[in-house]
């Protein structure tokens, strides 16, 4: 499912291109949520990871620029559309890597175009996917960036896998799935969990980290160095995307 954020301070802009996008989505089969906001700072504060944001540039609140750029600092997959009636501000935009930039007063296929080009990219994108088996032995895909975090079962042999619309109990060795991840964005913080780096709301040093669902994952004292060295890399990548 795809999270799509539209902000706008007027009312009925956002109420058309909500319905724009629903139509759009309907038609090529697939499946969003849409959150519609008039202040930019509510939207902000949602704390809500979305996939695709359109944009006002003057916002009540917080301004559609600042809320790109802090966005930007914590999420490098979302993609920004500015939806604004001055044209001034595409320098700015071209600094946090906007998708696009539609000019107001815009026509309902800039907004049709827009959405469909994203659905596009992202079916042409080749994403991570985990691989697991169910405890009934159904095989199990998962994209790696919808992981929150996974740990070990109650039993033997067994992970849990949090995933930011589910959880699965599933068959597995811990230490074996870490080792098949191989992946930037993936850690073990401790022996019995496997974190998405980039799915972290925050940590304290030699103590906890916290997940973006609010779930709390140890981290051990002699691993924490490997950890922020992991994670702050991470962070440099996604601010030079």
């Amino acid at each position: 499912m795809y999270r799509i954020a539209i902000c706008d301070g007027d009312e009925k802009t956002v109420t058309m291109i909500s319905e724009i996008v629903s139509i759009v989505s309907e038609k090529l089969d697939e499946d969003v949520q849409i959150f519609t906001y008039t202040d930019g700072k509510e939207m902000y504060n949602s704390h809500i990871r979305f996939n695709l944001m359109f944009l006002d540039v003057e916002l009540p609140g917080i301004n559609g620029i600042d809320i790109a750029r802090k966005t930007r600092l914590i999420d490098h997959r979302v993609q920004i559309v500015f939806v604004t009636d001055h044209q001034s501000y595409w320098k700015k935009a071209y600094r946090v890597h906007a998708f696009e930039f539609i000019q107001k007063p815009f026509r309902i296929i800039d907004i049709q175009h827009v959405i469909t080009d994203y659905f596009k990219m992202m079916n042409n994108q080749k994403s991570d996917v985990l691989k697991l088996k169910k405890l009934n032995n159904v095989e199990l895909l998962i994209p790696s960036d919808e992981v929150i975090y996974i740990s070990c079962g109650v039993k033997k042999r067994q992970v849990i896998v949090i995933t930011k619309d589910n959880e699965y109990v599933c068959k597995g060795v811990i230490s074996e799935i870490y080792c098949e991840l191989n992946n930037l964005e993936f850690f073990m913080p401790h022996r019995s969990h496997i974190i998405n780096l980039s799915n972290i709301k925050s940590y304290k040093r030699n103590d906890k980290i916290l997940m973006i669902n609010d779930d709390e994952i140890p981290l051990s004292k002699g691993r924490t160095s490997e950890f922020e060295e992991k994670y702050i890399r991470l962070l440099r990548d996604r601010v030079s995307i």
